[in-house]
């Protein structure tokens, strides 16, 4: 089978929605079977995700309150791309802003789309090494705790329930397997 196979065809498009991070619409679309059916869309710039790595068997996370779920999670650096924005250059401006560290070295750790039902979101993952320490340049609106901790004890975290952030999860494990 191709994609051809799979492909839906947009026959119009309604604007629900839009705000400063995300645009929601609602599609119908024709199916390849001819018939028609109904997808509600988030449109998204997408974000980059850091896993930063002082040495090999560290890794750098930030705990912060998430207001959506109404809890305090633990994570790895990530943020928002703006607009046609380099994810390479979000990546370190990201690292810089919400945990005080430069990174030397950047590696491309691959793409995770994670909401492929109902988001255009695409995430880039790097992994940063040769890391120097420098000051948080915080945004207005974050409070963030940053932990330099074990990998393996990272990984524990995520088997043990402490870890929940998918992002966070599929980070670690990019550079864990």
């Amino acid at each position: 089978m191709t994609i051809k196979d799979f492909k839906e065809e947009k026959i119009n498009s309604k604007k629900i929605y839009e705000g400063k991070i995300l645009t929601l619409t609602v599609d119908n679309v024709r199916m390849p079977n001819g018939r028609d059916a109904v997808r509600e869309i988030i449109i998204h710039n997408g974000g980059i995700t850091v896993v930063a790595q002082p040495n090999p068997e560290k890794v750098v996370l930030i705990r912060q309150f998430r207001y959506a779920i109404g809890k305090v999670f633990w994570e790895l650096p990530a943020g928002r791309l703006n607009v046609n924005e380099d994810p390479l250059f979000a990546a370190k401006r990201e690292l810089k802003e919400e945990t005080g560290f430069l990174a030397k070295a950047w590696e491309p750790l691959g793409i995770v789309y994670p909401l492929p039902g109902y988001s255009t979101e695409v995430l880039y993952f790097f992994k940063a090494t040769e890391l120097t320490d420098d000051e948080q340049d915080l945004d207005p609106d974050e409070n963030i705790e940053v932990k330099v901790t074990d990998l393996k004890q990272a990984w524990q975290m995520v088997k043990d329930g402490e870890i929940r952030d998918a992002k966070t999860i599929a980070g670690i494990s990019l550079v864990m397997f």
